[in-house]
């Protein structure tokens, strides 16, 4: 109880969670990434089916190799003393938090929590200040250094169907290679009239950019209701961080 009320601060979030990024990832070695025993099965397939844009002639291994090393140096990078706070506090999803937290309807003792792409724990122990048990919070990303996240990919979730009553998805879809089968993989997973939570960076002309018709179009026919959408156009032309969020509840056959 005392550490559930002290981490409600995002300063000691940051700091508890980078604390034990550096147990983890730097005393234990713990660093593991989704594909790494994967790479020999997959090096028969051809790597554009896992989001390669064919700039040079190159095989699979050597590609998902290539993946792994950007993902984890991407990682140190960011997980800088100057960035800690950003990365570890979580911070960055209460914006997908927040409007959930206005149903008060949520049973949240009881509530199964899907947050996919948190790369650090900072998500998850956000999602425990709000009161969601750890017990009940699944957590999966491509790579980890945590108890906490399970390796998994958004593409083809290893996790039972009609399971979760709230799924979060930040910063993530935009930058998956097949948007439909990512969306898809969700839907499935979730229960009939759960809450889905999902944002996308905007950024003009690039591939990694999404607008919310795009968003809300990969759910269109499971959607029940929006009950936040935000859009990039909702931001002054002189923001150079642009985002769209979409909240809806989800129906199901």
């Amino acid at each position: 109880m005392i550490k559930n009320f002290l981490l409600k601060s995002g300063f000691l979030r940051s700091l508890y969670c980078y604390i034990r990024f550096i147990y983890f990832f730097y005393l234990l070695k713990k660093y593991s990434f989704f594909y790494e025993d994967k790479l020999e099965k997959l090096n028969s397939v051809d790597p554009k089916i896992l989001g390669y844009d064919g700039s040079e002639e190159i095989d699979t291994k050597t590609y998902l190799s290539r993946m792994q090393a950007y993902e984890k140096q991407s990682l140190v990078d960011a997980a800088s003393v100057k960035n800690f706070k950003f990365l570890f506090s979580g911070d960055r999803t209460s914006l997908l938090i927040n409007p959930l937290m206005s149903c008060r309807f949520i049973n949240k003792k009881n509530a199964k929590v899907l947050s996919v792409g948190p790369r650090t724990e900072g998500e998850i122990y956000n999602l425990i200040c709000k009161g969601f048990p750890l017990k009940n919070i699944t957590a999966i990303d491509l790579q980890s250094y945590s108890p906490l996240i399970k390796l998994g990919d958004i593409h083809n979730l290893e996790l039972p169907d009609d399971y979760f009553d709230i799924i979060i998805c930040g910063w993530t879809i935009a930058y998956s290679y097949n948007r439909a089968k990512a969306a898809s993989e969700l839907i499935r997973v979730a229960k009939n009239n759960s809450l889905l939570s999902i944002s996308g960076t905007y950024k003009e002309k690039e591939k990694i950019s999404i607008t919310i018709e795009e968003l809300s179009g990969l759910f269109k026919n499971n959607i029940k209701k929006i009950l936040f959408n935000l859009d990039h156009k909702d931001f002054s032309d002189e923001d150079k961080r642009k985002h769209v969020i979409l909240t809806a509840s989800l129906k199901k056959p």
